[in-house]
């Protein structure tokens, strides 16, 4: 992480995506780094059982910070929410629903729509390990880049950053320390497909 904080350029931005217990302690020492927090953005995502004497965990933190002020940060919408069952819309914006933007309603520090990958056309069968939707990293590099903008992810895993990376026209730097033959097929085959993102970017 230190070696992070030390190659973003100054307006660039760090993420990292842990359990809150962790980057409680992370977000410590990127601040006592000189790091500028931005956000604590809670995933909801419902991934364990519940445990017994606390509260059942039901969020992943994506901490989001900068060096400095951010030199990119776009205004993303997010579409109305709407009952999965009725199709009607949840909220009723306090009787102000005609005066609502169009494209949707600004990104809030929680979100909600971020799906659990477990379905074999958006993970690869090789890799055991926990795969991030590919919807929260395109939504983490809409937010904080441009287009030919450079993107570094020093934990490769099964290569969702990269993947997004080149979809989104970004150019990006990659280390794994283990055996990254699952980056490599990710990247050349057309089997895996991304999470369906319906965000708007203003420009």
């Amino acid at each position: 992480m230190d070696e992070c904080i030390r190659v973003v350029k100054p307006g660039g931005s760090i993420f990292i995506y842990n359990l809150p217990k962790w980057n409680i302690i992370l977000g410590n020492h990127l601040t006592d780094a000189g790091m500028t927090f931005r956000h604590w953005i809670a995933v909801n995502m419902k991934l364990s059982l519940p445990i017994p004497g606390r509260l059942y965990p039901s969020h992943y933190s994506l901490l989001y910070y900068t060096k400095g002020t951010p030199k990119t940060f776009k205004k993303i919408r997010t579409p109305i929410e709407t009952c999965r069952h009725c199709g009607k819309e949840i909220k009723d914006y306090g009787g102000h629903r005609g005066a609502m933007n169009p494209n949707g309603v600004n990104l809030t520090d929680v979100w909600n729509d971020i799906t659990p990958v477990r379905h074999r056309k958006f993970k690869s069968s090789k890799r055991l390990a926990n795969q991030l939707s590919t919807k929260i990293l395109e939504r983490v590099i809409q937010l904080s880049t441009n287009e030919c903008d450079l993107v570094m992810d020093p934990f490769g895993g099964s290569g969702t950053t990269y993947d997004v990376c080149e979809r989104l026209n970004r150019h990006w730097i990659g280390v794994e320390i283990e055996n990254c033959d699952i980056i490599i097929e990710r990247l050349k085959t057309e089997d895996l497909h991304p999470h369906k993102s319906e965000d708007f970017i203003e420009e």
